[in-house]
């Protein structure tokens, strides 16, 4: 019995190691302004970086605090960018390979 755990652990983490999050342009363009960081989450999945910045407004001498979510895939990189938990950019095609 012990035996058979033990199979059942290592499959389980070589499962959940194995596997790569892939989105394709047609999740992106599900994305829409105004969206919340989670319903882009559960569309494309947790980013692989976060970073808080604050944003220089071009027409105004002032920033904004923002959030910038981090996609990789296949050498691209996704920047997305949320103001107060709302998406406030449209995302970018992948490039065909």
């Amino acid at each position: 019995m012990r035996g058979g755990a033990l199979i059942l652990v290592a499959a389980a983490l070589l499962a959940t190691t194995g596997c790569e999050r892939e989105f394709a342009n047609r999740n992106l363009e599900q994305l829409k302004p105004n969206m919340s960081q989670k319903e882009v989450e559960s569309i494309i999945g947790d980013p692989d970086r976060t970073e808080k910045v604050d944003l220089e407004l071009e027409t105004q001498r002032k920033t904004i605090s923002i959030t910038r979510y981090f996609y990789k895939q296949k050498g691209q990189t996704i920047v997305l960018q949320f103001q107060n938990g709302r998406l406030i950019n449209t995302p970018e095609k992948l490039k065909e390979n």
